[in-house]
């Protein structure tokens, strides 16, 4: 789930989305990440302990343990997409809802690089966790999900990593929808639901 490093949308973002997963035939737990804080590094710490135990634990719960992925919306969009990048325990794959990527000014979301990074971090800080430019031919096939009219996180920040992605040779897929601003997960109101949900199913068929 998402909420700009300082909480947890735990429910629509979480739990709700781990049930319709599940409903589809996809394995999911939802990741109780601590907030960071200013320290960069929690949040990720997470991440690397959730892949290891779903994959130590992969012959027991019934599934293949090479096919673990992660999931992120928003501030837990650039959490997946920094164990993509900066980790080395790799997801095999990647799905991300309007993540947050850059700190570059003017495109950022600023409280969450405030709240990851505290309120005065620096260039070189904000240069190492602005995702794009962290990618490699490592980084693992990825799933965009985004709106044109998101106010809260530009849409510049999914269309610089799947830039990124394609210069190293990630196999990647966007999706852009006209409307639905930011943070509507599986929430139903949310006009494209049928859409992203066939294209996310359709695109884990793959792994």
């Amino acid at each position: 789930p998402g909420g700009g490093y300082h909480n947890l949308a735990i429910g629509y973002e979480g739990h709700d989305m781990a049930r319709w997963l599940a409903d589809h035939g996809t394995t999911a737990a939802v990741l109780k990440y601590r907030m960071p804080n200013g320290h960069c590094e929690v949040p990720r710490n997470d991440a690397e302990q959730a892949l290891r135990i779903m994959r130590e634990h992969a012959a027991e719960w019934g599934y293949d343990a090479s096919r673990v992925g992660i999931v992120g919306s928003s501030a837990g969009g650039h959490l997946a997409a920094s164990t993509g990048t900066i980790s080395d325990e790799k997801p095999a794959f990647m799905i991300l809802f309007y993540p947050v990527i850059t700190a570059e000014e003017g495109k950022l979301h600023k409280n969450s690089f405030k709240y990851l990074l505290g309120k005065d971090y620096s260039p070189e800080e904000a240069r190492n966790y602005s995702l794009e430019k962290r990618v490699s031919a490592l980084t693992p096939p990825t799933l965009l999900l985004l709106s044109d009219d998101d106010r809260i996180v530009p849409p510049v920040n999914s269309l610089l990593f799947y830039e990124a992605l394609k210069r190293n040779g990630v196999k990647a897929s966007i999706h852009v929808f006209p409307t639905g601003d930011h943070g509507w997960g599986i929430k139903p109101e949310f006009k494209y639901i049928e859409q992203w949900q066939r294209y996310a199913l359709d695109w884990l068929e793959q792994f």
